[in-house]
């Protein structure tokens, strides 16, 4: 696949899953937003599981072609493979969220798994420094600690059940998940811009010889 199409499934994987998600909630008959996890579309005895499956096997897909357009382009410029690397583990975590609908336990234990590629934004932030901009570096750090805020509030009913109120959960688990993608379409579109750049660069070069 042309590299420009495989940085671009960034932001494709983020609308899908941002629209894909509230479009199957919203045809899920009492169904809320505000209460209840995106894993409640797809669970077990719902009319949606095996679209629910199917819709998550593509997400998971796209995030890791995504993330082999990523180790690609960096080892095109000779940059450190590993931000590359925790995107694909969020790919392969989805593919185990998919194929284990809530309630399996596998369910959680490849929902917690995904905390691993929640780390990216970091990893990208140390690793890529300003090599895609200042802008980005920061909104990276930015991310991060927006995540991390998403993670503890997500996790917080085990340990702080009176936190916030547990009927604003599903808000707050979108939160999460929505920061996280829109950021992997924010480095896609970073990442895009920076490849043309180069090959743009590479002509002129050639030309000029």
């Amino acid at each position: 696949m042309h590299p420009k199409k495989t940085l671009s499934l960034g932001w494709i994987t983020a609308v899908l899953f941002i629209a894909g998600s509230l479009v199957l909630g919203s045809i899920l008959a009492d169904y809320s937003f505000i209460s209840q996890t995106v894993s409640e579309i797809g669970q077990e005895g719902s009319p949606l599981k095996f679209i629910w499956q199917l819709f998550s096997l593509l997400v998971g897909l796209l995030l890791i072609l995504f993330s082999l357009g990523i180790i690609s382009f960096a080892r095109r410029n000779k940059w450190s493979v590993v931000p590359g690397l925790f995107v694909l583990f969020a790919g392969l975590s989805q593919f185990g969220i998919a194929l284990f609908p809530s309630p399996h336990p596998l369910h959680n234990v490849f929902g917690l798994s995904m905390t691993i590629g929640y780390f990216s934004p970091l990893v990208f932030f140390l690793l890529w420094k300003d090599k895609l901009g200042v802008a980005l570096k920061w909104y990276s750090l930015l991310a991060f600690i927006l995540i991390q805020l998403g993670i503890f509030l997500n996790l917080s009913p085990m340990f702080a059940p009176d936190l916030y109120p547990l009927e604003y959960y599903g808000l707050v688990q979108r939160f999460l998940l929505f920061t996280f993608y829109l950021y992997l379409a924010l480095v896609a579109l970073n990442t895009i811009k920076a490849s043309s750049f180069n090959r743009e660069g590479i002509k002129a070069t050639k030309k000029a010889g």
